[in-house]
């Protein structure tokens, strides 16, 4: 009874998480400690929504090709023109402070996201 009552509550967590996935709820920065990039997410005066990613390590913006929110995650395309690196993040969240980056590329690896300021 224990292990179903436990199923049951990581489950409804796992929902209740991926429900909040949304460009207003990601609105404003996110660091990951000098792991990967800062994400910055923001919305334009015409309402567009902005995903402005730096590297952690040499301060220089890497180019957002693409982004897709689905099935309560974010799927981020991304290019690093200094290292001919490109890579496709899956960005989840945990809480409302807190999300995990799942990063597929020829250095693939997982980093964790922390709000550091909402806009």
């Amino acid at each position: 009874m224990r292990n179903l009552f436990i199923i049951t509550a990581l489950a409804l967590s796992l929902f209740s998480n991926a429900q909040k996935m949304s460009k207003e709820f990601l609105k404003g920065e996110w660091t990951s400690n000098g792991e990967a990039t800062e994400v910055l997410f923001s919305f334009t005066d015409k309402k567009e929504f902005l995903i402005q990613e730096v590297s952690s390590t040499s301060g220089r913006p890497l180019d957002v090709i693409s982004y897709q929110i689905t099935k309560g995650a974010l799927y981020v395309k991304a290019y690093f023109e200094p290292n001919d690196f490109e890579s496709i993040t899956k960005f989840t969240i945990v809480d409302n402070d807190t999300m995990v980056a799942n990063i597929v590329s020829e250095h693939p690896g997982q980093v964790i996201y922390k709000r550091i300021k909402n806009n």
